[in-house]
């Protein structure tokens, strides 16, 4: 048995050889491609598209790392604390969560980030 999955936090695979006597279990973890080799055509994933994965990453990093007080996990605490204090009196959010700990790249830092993801788009666009 072959089974494509990202993470056996139960244990289940570990486990199906004792249940299973005789049985072969190969588990591929996150490598898709060799459970679509195996299914002969009958499961089709969509083609990578490496640029749109680039541009996602970029954005996503960029509202992450940049992100206000509000949006970040420090910010949702005071939030929750501030909808909390009426509810529950003395209760008390300490310093440490509430620091907004984010640490942010340099302008530097940055700079290489996004060059290096204009060539990782250079490099694809010229070999497709």
């Amino acid at each position: 048995m072959g089974a494509w999955q990202t993470a056996d936090t139960m244990g289940v695979f570990r486990a199906l050889p004792e249940l299973w006597p005789g049985w072969q279990i190969e588990v591929w973890e996150d490598g898709f491609e060799e459970h679509v080799s195996r299914c002969g055509g009958a499961l089709r994933v969509p083609e990578l598209d490496v640029i749109a994965g680039i541009d996602t990453a970029e954005r996503w990093l960029t509202k992450r790392i940049f992100e206000s007080f509000e949006d970040s996990p420090a910010g949702r605490i005071a939030e929750l604390a501030g909808m909390l204090a009426p509810i529950t009196p003395g209760f008390v959010v300490s310093a440490d969560a509430l620091a907004d700990r984010g640490v942010r790249p340099t302008q530097a830092e940055w700079s290489r980030v996004l060059s290096a993801c204009d060539q990782v788009r250079s490099a694809h666009a010229k070999s497709a």
